[in-house]
C-alpha cells in the first residue's frame, strides 16, 4: 500500500523489495524560471541555456534568493522494520540506491518538500522489477506504475488526483508572502542605512561646495531675461496642460515608447497573428463580427475544421466567448490592422491608471505607475496578444475613472459613460469583469461616503438610470446566449464545455477534480509567475515595495482598498481549476492597477521614509535643528535611486532582451516544435487546401488563418486520412490539396495529393 497526500493507493503484489531509488530532475529544471520560462505548461524552457547561465552571478544570486535547491528535495527518509527504525536520513541522496532490509514488515516514510516539478521513487525488486511513484502536482495526479523484470511495457497500477491536503500548498504560499515581507524590511534597513550615510556626507563633506556656489551665484546675479513657457502650453492647448498636471510628460513619452514596442512584438515577433487557443477563437469571432453576424454557417465537411473553443452548434459556427474582444478587434478587420487594437487598448489602459492614481495620490505617483507598467514584459507580451485581458481592463479602467470624476464634478455624463465602460468590461471578461466592478465600486463608495451621505438626494436619478443602462448589458448578455445556444441561461462556454466553471468538487475542469488544495497550487503558481514576470526584476523584490506603505505604518485607506482589491481578486482563482498561465500569469493581468499603484507607492515611501529618518538622525547628532542651522537643501534618496536604478536595470539588460529573443518567431507551440513561419503565412500556393494531421499544429497555428466563409486563396483542413482527400474535392471543386509536411529542422514543403 502507498499512503501519499492522505490518499491510499494499491500497488497490488510487488515481490520483495531489496533497493530504493530517489529519482532527481536536472538542478536547472524548474517550473518557471528567471526568464519567464516554463517546463510544465507551455514547455518552453531552455534546458542547455541554463545549463551555460548556471554558474554566472546573476543566477547564482537568483537561486539562492529562491532557495531553488529547496524545491522538490527529498527529506527525512525513514526506513521501519518490524516497527523499529533501521535507518533515518534527513537529506537522501538522489539517483543513489538506498538499499532496504529483507523483511515482509516493511515501512519507508518520506517528505517531498516544496514539491514543484515532478518527482518519481522506484523500489527496485529482488527480481529486478521495479515499481514507481511518481507525484505530480501540475498535472494533478498520483501514479503507481510497474516495469517487468524483463523491462518491457510500463503498466498503470494505480492513479489518483492530487492534491487533496491544503496545508502543505498553504504553507507554500505563506512561505512566498514572509519572504517578501522579509525582503521588504531588508530593502528598508538597507535604504535607512544608506541615506544615513549620504546625509552625513551630504552635509558634512559637501556643505562648503554647497555654499561657495550660493556665494558664486549670488555674486553673478543680475538682471535676467526670464523666458516664459506658457506660450508653448497655449500652443497645445488646456487639454495638455490638465494632462500633465496629472502626469509628467516623462510618462507620456514613456507610453508612446511602448505603444511602439509593444506595435513591434504584435507584428514582428507574434506575425500579427494569434497564438494561443483562446486568442485563435477571439480573432475567429472577430471575423464573424466583421461580416455582420454573430455566428456563421457550418462549412461543408465541418468535422475537419476543428477550431479552439469554437462551437459547431445547430448548423451555426460561432465562439465560446463573450463577444466583448471580438467587437473591440472589428474596426482593426475592416482596417486590415487587428494587431493595432490591443497595444491601442493597452496604451490607453496605463494611462487611464495613471490619471486615477493622479486623483488618489499625486502627479508623483502617478507618472512613476506608467513608467512602471511601460518597462513591464508581463503588460508588453500580453497587451501584444489577440487575449481579452488588455481590452477588458482598457474598459474597465475607464469605467473607474469615469466614475471618480462623476464623483467629483457630479456630471451625470460621466456616470453614464462609467456604466458604459462596465458594461464593455463585463461583456468581454464576464465573471472577472463583474467582481472587478464590485470591488471597484465599493472602494469608491468608501471614499467617497462622507460626500455621498450629506447629499444622498443628489445621486437617486443617477443612480436610477446608470441601473437602467445596466441592465441594458444584462439583456444584451442575455440576447447573445439565447441567440447563439437557444437557452438565455446557457452561455456558449458552458455550451462547449459544462465542467469549466468556478468551484470545488468533482466533475470540475479537465482533471475532474479540484479541491482548496489544488487551488492553492495554482495560487502558488500565479504568484511565481508574476515575481518573475511583472517588471523582470530579482524573485522576491517584486513584490516587496507593495509592502512597504504598510510595513512603514504610512498606508492610507486607498491603499488598504488597493491591497484589498488585490488579495480579492488574487485569491479568486484559487476556486478555478486552472492556473492559466500563458505569455505569464494572465489571470492577474486585472490586478495591474492596483500592483502598479501600490509598487509606485511603496518606492515613494520608501525614499520619503529614508530622507526623514536620516535627516532626524543627523540632527539628533548634532544637537541642534538641522534646517535651521544649514542651507544646504535636504537631498532625495539617493540609495531609493540607486536601488531602483539597479531593479531597472535587471529588466532592461537581462529580462527585457531575453523575452525578445524567447520570442522570436513565436508559435505559441512547445519548444521544440521548429517551424519555417514564413513558409506558412505566406505560401505560394493558389485556390488550394492544406491539410495536416498534427492536431496541436493544426488549432494553434492553422486554423487562424482560416475565413470563417472558407472562401479564402488557400483553405487549411485536419485530415490525415487519403480517404478524406476525395471527399474535400467534392465539398470545394476546383481546389488543389497539398499535404504540409514539416521536417525536423522546422522546413515545410507543401506535397500535392493530387498527383
Amino acid at each position: 500500500m502507498v499512503d501519499v497526500d492522505g490518499t491510499r493507493l494499491d500497488a497490488g503484489h510487488i515481490g520483495e523489495p531489496r533497493f530504493l531509488l530517489l529519482a532527481n530532475a536536472n538542478p536547472v529544471v524548474h517550473e518557471y524560471q528567471m526568464d519567464g520560462t516554463d517546463s510544465t505548461n507551455n514547455l518552453t524552457l531552455d534546458q542547455a541555456y541554463f545549463e551555460n547561465l548556471a554558474t554566472s552571478p546573476y543566477y547564482l544570486f537568483q537561486s539562492w534568493m529562491r532557495d531553488l535547491d529547496g524545491t522538490s528535495a527529498w527529506r527525512d527518509l525513514q526506513i521501519v522494520k518490524s516497527q523499529q527504525v533501521t535507518n533515518t536520513t534527513s537529506r537522501p541522496v538522489p539517483n543513489t540506491p538506498i538499499a532496504l532490509p529483507a523483511t515482509t514488515a516493511l515501512e519507508v516514510h518520506l517528505q517531498l518538500q516544496r514539491p514543484e516539478t515532478p518527482r518519481t521513487l522506484s523500489v527496485i525488486m529482488a527480481d529486478q522489477s521495479s515499481v514507481h511513484i511518481t507525484v505530480n502536482r501540475n498535472d494533478r495526479y498520483i501514479q503507481i506504475t510497474r516495469t517487468p523484470r524483463d523491462f518491457g511495457a510500463t503498466t498503470v497500477a494505480a492513479h489518483a488526483f492530487f492534491p487533496q491536503d491544503p496545508l502543505p500548498f498553504a504553507a507554500m504560499v505563506v512561505s512566498f508572502l514572509a519572504r517578501t515581507l522579509l525582503w521588504s524590511l531588508a530593502i528598508l534597513g538597507v535604504v535607512l542605512l544608506g541615506d544615513v550615510l549620504n546625509t552625513f556626507l551630504w552635509h558634512s563633506l559637501l556643505r562648503r561646495c554647497w555654499e561657495a556656489i550660493r556665494r558664486r551665484k549670488k555674486d553673478e546675479a543680475g538682471p535676467r531675461r526670464v523666458v516664459q513657457s506658457a506660450w508653448i502650453i497655449s500652443m497645445v492647448g488646456r487639454g495638455w496642460k490638465a494632462l500633465t498636471a496629472q502626469i509628467h510628460p516623462i510618462a507620456l513619452f514613456c507610453l508612446a515608447a511602448s505603444f511602439c514596442f509593444v506595435l513591434w512584438i504584435a507584428k514582428v515577433q507574434y506575425h500579427g497573428l494569434p497564438h494561443i487557443y483562446d486568442a485563435n477563437a477571439y480573432f475567429f469571432a472577430a471575423k464573424i463580427y466583421a461580416h455582420g453576424q454573430l455566428a456563421t454557417p457550418l462549412p461543408p465537411m465541418p468535422q475537419l475544421f476543428p477550431g479552439p473553443f469554437v462551437l459547431q452548434f445547430a448548423g451555426k459556427w460561432f465562439a465560446q466567448y463573450p463577444p466583448g474582444t471580438a467587437l473591440t478587434l472589428v474596426p482593426g478587420m475592416w482596417l486590415g490592422l487587428p494587431w493595432v487594437i490591443e497595444p491601442l487598448c493597452g496604451t490607453l489602459m496605463l494611462l487611464g491608471c495613471g490619471l486615477i492614481l493622479a486623483h488618489f495620490y499625486n502627479r508623483q505617483v502617478a507618472t512613476l505607475a506608467i513608467i512602471l507598467g511601460t518597462l513591464s514584459p508581463f503588460y508588453s507580451y500580453l497587451a501584444a496578444s489577440y487575449l481579452s485581458h488588455a481590452i477588458a481592463l482598457f474598459y474597465l479602467v475607464w469605467g473607474w475613472w469615469a466614475l471618480l470624476r462623476f464623483m467629483q464634478d457630479r456630471a451625470r455624463w460621466y456616470l453614464y459613460l462609467s456604466i458604459i465602460c462596465f458594461g464593455l468590461g463585463a461583456l468581454t471578461r464576464d465573471l472577472v469583469g463583474i467582481l472587478w466592478i464590485g470591488l471597484v465600486v465599493s472602494g469608491c463608495i468608501v471614499l467617497k461616503w462622507s460626500q455621498i451621505r450629506l447629499r444622498w438626494r443628489f445621486w437617486l436619478k443617477p443612480i436610477l438610470i446608470a441601473s437602467g443602462l445596466a441592465l441594458c448589458f444584462v439583456a444584451l448578455s442575455l440576447g447573445y446566449n439565447l441567440f447563439l445556444t437557444h437557452n438565455a441561461l446557457l452561455s456558449p462556454r458552458s455550451l462547449f464545455y459544462a465542467p469549466d466553471k468556478w468551484g470545488f468538487g468533482s466533475g470540475i475542469g479537465f482533471y475532474g477534480q479540484h479541491t482548496l488544495a489544488s487551488g492553492l497550487v495554482n495560487l502558488d503558481e500565479l504568484l511565481t509567475s508574476l515575481a518573475i514576470d511583472l517588471y523582470g526584476w530579482p524573485f522576491y523584490l517584486t513584490l516587496a515595495f507593495v509592502a512597504l506603505p504598510f510595513i512603514t505604518g504610512r498606508a492610507r485607506l486607498v491603499d488598504w482598498i488597493l491591497l484589498l482589491c488585490l488579495v480579492i481578486m488574487t485569491g479568486a482563482y484559487v476556486g478555478y481549476f486552472y492556473h492559466g498561465i500563458y505569455l505569464g500569469p494572465r489571470y492577474l493581468f486585472e490586478t495591474l492597477p492596483f500592483l502598479l499603484g501600490l509598487t509606485a507607492r511603496g518606492i515613494i515611501i520608501l525614499g520619503t521614509v529614508g530622507v526623514q529618518t536620516s535627516t532626524r538622525i543627523y540632527s539628533y547628532l548634532r544637537k541642534a535643528n538641522m534646517r535651521q542651522r544649514l542651507s544646504v537643501p535636504e537631498p532625495w534618496s539617493l540609495t531609493t535611486g540607486l536601488l531602483l536604478a539597479g531593479l531597472l536595470a535587471c529588466n532592461l539588460v537581462y529580462y527585457l532582451p531575453r523575452q525578445t529573443v524567447i520570442y522570436q518567431n513565436y508559435t505559441g507551440l512547445p519548444s521544440y516544435y521548429k517551424l519555417d513561419l514564413n513558409a506558412i503565412y505566406h505560401p505560394q500556393l493558389h485556390n488550394a487546401i492544406v491539410v495536416t494531421g498534427d492536431y496541436n499544429f493544426y488549432e494553434v497555428v492553422l486554423f487562424p488563418l482560416n475565413d470563417p466563409d472558407l472562401h479564402s486563396n488557400v483553405v487549411y483542413a485536419f485530415a490525415s486520412d487519403p480517404a478524406l482527400y476525395a471527399q474535400l474535392h467534392k465539398a470545394f471543386p476546383g481546389r488543389k490539396i497539398y499535404q504540409l509536411n514539416v521536417s525536423n529542422n522546422g522546413t515545410v514543403q507543401y506535397q500535392s495529393v493530387d498527383d
